[in-house]
């Protein structure tokens, strides 16, 4: 981390920053699997629970690639601000739903805030 040793309001490592959007994005593509459709197999009817699941994955990589895009560009400053923090906090933020899967890095976990009982 580049700020602190933890915490959320602290910026990652370049590294860090990669090993949380592979983790998103393989998540992503998991739950994406049952809509991949083979070559010639008709698209899947737009208002289907099977089309829906598609977008909303496809809106979570981008957005996560997106929000990673920004924060390499301020990590690459080597003067991160504001955008970088909000950055880093989206994408923590995005993780927090994988809180227990045991592939989240550790790392990331500590980042969590506490969950509520």
């Amino acid at each position: 981390m580049t700020d602190s040793a933890s915490g959320q309001g602290s910026l990652p490592m370049w590294d860090q920053v990669a090993a949380l959007r592979d983790f998103i994005h393989g998540r992503t593509y998991a739950a994406a699997v049952p809509t991949i459709r083979l070559n010639g197999e008709p698209p899947h009817a737009p208002d289907s629970a099977l089309a829906r699941v598609a977008e909303v994955n496809q809106a979570l990589y981008q957005v996560t690639s997106h929000l990673c895009s920004r924060l390499y560009a301020e990590l690459e400053t080597g003067r991160p601000g504001p955008l970088a923090k909000a950055s880093w906090q989206a994408l923590v933020s995005i993780a927090e739903v994988w809180r227990e899967d045991p592939e989240l890095p550790d790392w990331v976990s500590e980042l969590l805030p506490v969950k509520p009982q």
